[in-house]
């Protein structure tokens, strides 16, 4: 039986308790494997099967808790940031009734009352250990908010402190941010001219996360 399939059975979901099992609870009334598995195969670490599939019930529900609560951190939702949810979805390749659920936690994302440091420590307890995973769920959070082409004040402050909670540095957290502005750059291009070619090849080492002095086999790497 697939994870989802033990959430939707009660076994796994109700191994995880605290906050994310209970939001999770709230949104399942609406009733996914594969496509999760496909995000990053590599990050789900052999172990006990019950433990992988708890890391995944957590790393699915927060991330769409958070994309939430990020895109609404500056006071208002945008379609763009919709977008970037169902962009996820369908990387995850969600089905219909899975689609409702992820919404669903987005939408309690958005609430006032959201315990974002519950969530987040949940988060490290289940995930900590796997780097990249929570390398990539930070990535998601980011491009939700940088989705509408506007990184406000209120949402850096907000991506920084789930950073800095999911124990990386400030440093780190403002390379990835350059990194992913420049993907940012590439994927909606500016007008013709408007960027200069030396703004866009520095957008290109930013993007790859390298800088002009690198030697050719770390930048090929």
């Amino acid at each position: 039986m697939s994870w989802w399939g033990k959430v939707i059975g009660g076994t796994l979901g109700a191994a995880v308790a605290g906050p994310i099992g209970a939001l999770l609870g709230a949104a399942i009334g609406h009733g996914f494997d594969a496509g999760l598995n496909k995000l990053e195969a590599d990050d789900w670490r052999p172990g006990n099967v019950d433990q992988v599939e708890r890391s995944k019930l957590t790393f699915f529900t927060s991330t769409f808790l958070l994309m939430g609560y990020v895109a609404k951190a500056d006071g208002r939702v945008t379609e763009h940031e919709l977008d970037s949810a169902r962009d996820i979805m369908s990387r995850m390749q969600l089905d219909e009734g899975q689609r409702q659920a992820a919404m669903q936690l987005f939408n309690q994302g958005k609430r006032r009352e959201f315990d974002l440091n519950s969530v987040l420590e949940q988060l490290l307890q289940e995930c900590g250990r796997q780097k990249n995973l929570l390398q990539m769920f930070l990535e998601i959070q980011i491009t939700t908010a940088l989705s509408d082409g506007d990184l406000h004040g209120e949402e850096q402050a907000v991506l920084l402190t789930i950073a800095q909670r999911l124990r990386f540095s400030r440093m780190q957290f403002e390379a990835l941010l350059a990194q992913l502005v420049a993907q940012q750059h590439y994927r909606y291009r500016e007008p013709a001219g408007a960027v200069s070619p030396k703004q866009k090849l520095i957008d290109a080492y930013q993007m790859l996360g390298v800088t002009e002095n690198c030697p050719d086999d770390v930048i090929k790497k």
